[in-house]
């Protein structure tokens, strides 16, 4: 027999004080300078534990928390690619990287739009003066809905902007003559370019889409192929695709169900935080009726249940109770009950750099050999909408490397709560499932080891799991 038990449920659907900060990044890097440019002495300020650093040195824990986009596309122009762009907004700044190489003679250009659909900004750009300002004067035919308001670029790798003509930041506030922003920053290495610019210098007021894209511009005029993200490699003066980053989205109102967001899912389902009446009919449901412990730090929250829908593309959930400061709401999940892939031990989590990553990795979670952890979402707070690859909301992959969490951006897995609920839906392309998924709730304090009596499904000790919610494919 067994020596746990699975609470199973199928689904079929018919048609479709602030909590503790978390502890310093042990990187020897952050506080010497690398000497990948050729100019030690020159660099901007550590953005932060949790931050990119611009060094024109992509790393990724530093990018961790960054909205990325790849090409896949082979360069029709020998010594000069684009790889990757990674975007992120960081301490008032919007921080960039683009990954690839540059062939002497070419460009590489990036154009900013700080809110995408809004009419202000540049459809062309026509300075004639300053090789980079030639450079970015574009031929390129831009939809309405996407304007530039600021531009970066080089014509050398390895390059730092310091009053360089052929490396920075440039505001076409006037389209025919490109000034250099202030408070700017940007290094290149031989591989990699990454640039900072103050959201006050790019102006504009949240909440807003800040919208951004790469192309490589030959001496002559003409284009590469390849573009970031990747649009039509055939004709990449045409822009059809940018990164997009959300900028300062606002908790929507608690209102009509559906107010403000589309709908999400085939029964009416919108990620908004708040369980409406007749929203999740037909989930499957587990909840919990014991209460928390009186006196302990876990009095005034409260785990009510847990409702799940799984459609043929995505996975839906709500988490229906309250949470107070300093506390976390974990949900662990098994992409693949009785898969080999996982962690089965919470000891396994070594990932201490961010918030939420802090609250994962601090919990001693033993799980029986059939249920492993491929992902965890959760969040520390509250009233809260999650943006990007967010410090303390949304999804982590925790399965992969159980020392380097990697979130899911909430542009493809959204997250939102009120102070009752939380929603989040989640691509089952993503969590990479085959059949059954299995999940577990748990609620525990922000950076230590204590969980709280109560648990979803219910549980005689929180630290062990021998029950669990399965969910097996429509």
């Amino acid at each position: 027999m067994r020596w746990w038990m699975v609470a199973t449920l199928s689904l079929t659907l018919g048609c479709p004080d602030d909590p503790p900060a978390p502890p310093p990044v042990g990187d020897a890097s952050v506080d010497a300078p690398r000497p990948d440019v050729g100019r030690p002495d020159v660099f901007v300020p550590d953005a932060g534990p949790t931050g990119p650093r611009v060094d024109g040195v992509v790393d990724d824990f530093e990018w961790r928390f960054g909205t990325d986009v790849e090409n896949e596309t082979a360069t029709d122009r020998e010594g000069s690619t684009l790889t990757r762009m990674r975007a992120v907004l960081h301490e008032g700044r919007l921080v960039v990287a683009v990954e690839g190489s540059l062939a002497a003679g070419d460009a590489l250009l990036v154009y900013v739009d700080r809110a995408v659909g809004e009419a202000d900004g540049q459809a062309d750009l026509a300075d004639e003066e300053g090789p980079l300002d030639v450079a970015l004067s574009t031929d390129l035919t831009l939809p309405d809905d996407f304007r530039v308001d600021a531009a970066f670029g080089t014509l050398a790798m390895p390059s730092v902007a310091d009053d360089d003509e052929r490396t920075g930041w440039r505001d076409p506030a006037d389209a025919t003559t490109l000034a250099a922003f202030e408070g700017a920053a940007m290094v290149c290495g031989a591989d990699a370019c990454e640039a900072a610019l103050p959201l006050a210098e790019l102006g504009g007021e949240a909440p807003r889409t800040l919208g951004l894209f790469a192309r490589i511009r030959h001496m002559d005029g003409t284009w590469t192929n390849q573009t970031l993200p990747e649009d039509a490699p055939a004709d990449p003066t045409t822009v059809g695709a940018w990164l997009e980053l959300e900028d300062g989205m606002e908790m929507p109102d608690a209102g009509p169900p559906d107010a403000g967001m589309p709908d999400a899912g085939p029964m009416g389902i919108v990620v908004d935080g708040v369980v409406s009446p007749g929203e999740w009919d037909g989930a499957a449901v587990v909840d919990d009726e014991t209460r928390t412990t009186a006196g302990t730090a876990f009095e005034g929250n409260a785990l009510d249940a847990l409702r799940v829908v799984r459609t043929d593309t995505d996975l839906f959930l709500a988490v229906e109770g309250t949470l107070t400061s300093g506390n976390v709401l974990l949900v662990y999940v098994d992409a693949e009950v009785g898969g080999g892939e996982g962690v089965v031990n919470g000891s396994e989590f070594d990932d201490l750099s961010g918030a939420l990553d802090l609250a994962i990795a601090t919990k001693p979670i033993i799980l029986p050999a059939e249920l492993r952890v491929d992902f965890v979402w959760g969040t520390l707070d509250t009233s809260r909408v999650a943006v990007g690859a967010d410090d303390r909301m949304g999804w982590r992959d925790v399965g992969t490397n159980p020392s380097m969490f990697m979130p899911l951006d909430a542009s493809a897995a959204p997250s939102a709560c009120s102070e009752t609920a939380c929603e989040t839906r989640v691509p089952l392309s993503a969590l990479g499932v085959v059949d059954t998924i299995g999940l577990v709730v748990r609620l525990g304090d922000a950076d230590g080891e204590t969980f709280s009596n109560q648990t979803l499904p219910q549980d005689d000790d929180p630290a062990f799991v021998t029950r669990a919610l399965e969910i097996p494919s429509p």
